[in-house]
C-alpha cells in the first residue's frame, strides 16, 4: 500500500515516523492527513480525505491490483493475530491498564512518581495480581465473533 500510495504524493512517505500524521496533497486531492499507524499489527498509515473527494482518492488506489477494498472483519481478524484489544470488545471503562495487560502505554516516570489519573488504584494493582487480566488465546479454527458464547466440551 505505502509503494502505491507513495505514487500519489510529492511527501516523501518512508519520512513519517510511526503514530505522526502530515497534511498533504494526495492523487491530486488537498487536505489529505496521513497518519502512519495502523490496527493491524501491519505498518500502514490511515488517510483522512475531505468527504466531497473521499470517491476520487479511492478510485485513485483501486487502480491498482493489489489494492482491496476490506471490512472491519479483515481488521478484526488481523488486530486479533497481532494481540492488539479493541476499546468495547477487549476492554471498556472498568478495565485498567493493568487487567488489559497494557502498563507498558504508562511511561515509566508517571509509573514512578504516580503521576497519571488512576494512580491509586494501578500502581497497587501493578505490585500484586488482579482478579482479571486480558489474554491470547490461540484458536485452531476461525475467530469467534463478538458476543458469541463459548461452550466447552
Amino acid at each position: 500500500m505505502s509503494r502505491v500510495l507513495q505514487e500519489g504524493l510529492k511527501e516523501d512517505l518512508s519520512k513519517l515516523t510511526f503514530m505522526n500524521s502530515t497534511l498533504a496533497r494526495v492523487f491530486g486531492v488537498p487536505d489529505c492527513r496521513i497518519t502512519r499507524c495502523g490496527y493491524t499489527g501491519e505498518d500502514g498509515v490511515e488517510i483522512s480525505v475531505p468527504k466531497s473527494r473521499v470517491v476520487e482518492v479511492t478510485d485513485k488506489l483501486l487502480a491498482h491490483s493489489e489494492v482491496k477494498l476490506a471490512g472491519l472483519g479483515s481488521r478484526d481478524s488481523l488486530r486479533l493475530e497481532a494481540g492488539l484489544c479493541l476499546y468495547g470488545n477487549d476492554i471498556d471503562e472498568t478495565t485498567t491498564p493493568v487487567e488489559a495487560t497494557l502498563v507498558w502505554t504508562i511511561g515509566k516516570r508517571r509509573r514512578q512518581t504516580k503521576d497519571f489519573p488512576g494512580a491509586d488504584i494501578v500502581i497497587p494493582q501493578i505490585k500484586a495480581k488482579t482478579a482479571r487480566k486480558r489474554v491470547g488465546l490461540v484458536s485452531t479454527g476461525p475467530p469467534v465473533r463478538q458476543h458469541t458464547p463459548i461452550l466447552m466440551p
